[in-house]
């Protein structure tokens, strides 16, 4: 499945940042994925990012390109555990 394209809102300023696990920007489907497997200590990012482009183009590097959030699952030594995207 591919992740649904990103609003301008949602997107915000493009930076990744830390985000609080019961903050209502995480998706309540990603917040109960995050739930089942993170650990004390863990923490969940909110990194926007730019899908590969897509299109007959698309091959070449030149399609269009949406903008998807995706949510990072670190653990305390700052290793990824887990990348999860809102499908």
């Amino acid at each position: 499945m591919r992740p649904i394209p990103a609003t301008p809102e949602e997107i915000g300023n493009g930076e990744d940042r830390l985000m609080d696990l019961h903050s209502p920007e995480v998706p309540a489907s990603i917040r109960a994925r995050v739930q089942a497997m993170a650990q004390p200590g863990d923490q969940l990012w909110r990194c926007p990012r730019l899908s590969a482009p897509r299109g007959a183009l698309g091959l070449l590097g030149v399609g269009r390109r949406d903008a998807v959030i995706e949510w990072w699952l670190l653990d305390a030594d700052g290793e990824l555990i887990e990348a999860f995207w809102e499908v």
